[in-house]
């Protein structure tokens, strides 16, 4: 009883923008909504994306909290929303390739998507360079080295609420610069 009450209160002190409660609430739950989302995608990096956007979504939402149901049963139903959108991207995504590959009995344009693929990887290299070094170290550590959180805040004496907020940071900064590519490339493939 004294746990629910302690999550409760958690709940209203983050609604009232403090920061230490969503802290201590994000240190209750995210390693248990991280093997919750790895069961289900079984990806180290989609799995702590769930966990960011979760978190995200509760700090987002939390002038607008109204939580009927556990704070448990709360979390983990984003975490199941979020990794059932991986999962749907993954099975359109799988079905457009394979839709692709049937319709093209000449691979003219694999050459083509070689290049297009190097040119991006050669972009998103560039603005990895582009982050603070703490920042860049962090996402590489996690999307290179396949480190979690909590493997990266010990070796880097930080806390893994630090390693989140770095690499969501890194992240947003990653797909604004990328959007526009991302656009051209569509427009590009549209005229095909």
């Amino acid at each position: 009883m004294e746990y629910i009450d302690k999550s409760q209160e958690l709940i209203i002190r983050i609604s009232e923008d403090d920061e230490a409660a969503f802290n201590t609430l994000f240190q209750l739950y995210h390693k248990r909504i991280y093997s919750f989302a790895f069961k289900l995608l079984n990806s180290t990096v989609e799995a702590e994306e769930v966990v960011q956007n979760v978190f995200l979504a509760l700090w987002n939402q939390r002038k607008n909290l109204n939580i009927s149901v556990s704070i448990t049963s709360y979390l983990f139903g984003i975490a199941r929303h979020q990794a059932y959108d991986f999962i749907r991207q993954k099975i359109n995504h799988e079905s457009y390739a394979e839709y692709f590959l049937e319709q093209n009995d000449d691979y003219a344009f694999v050459t083509e998507d070689v290049v297009v693929y190097n040119e991006l990887e050669n972009k998103i290299r560039h603005y990895i360079g582009m982050l603070p070094d703490r920042r860049r170290e962090i996402f590489l550590l996690s999307r290179m080295e396949k480190m979690s959180y909590k493997d990266i805040a010990e070796k880097l004496s930080i806390s893994e609420n630090t390693v989140d907020t770095q690499i969501r940071h890194a992240l947003n900064f990653l797909r604004r610069q990328l959007v526009d590519y991302f656009i051209l490339l569509l427009s590009l493939f549209a005229l095909k």
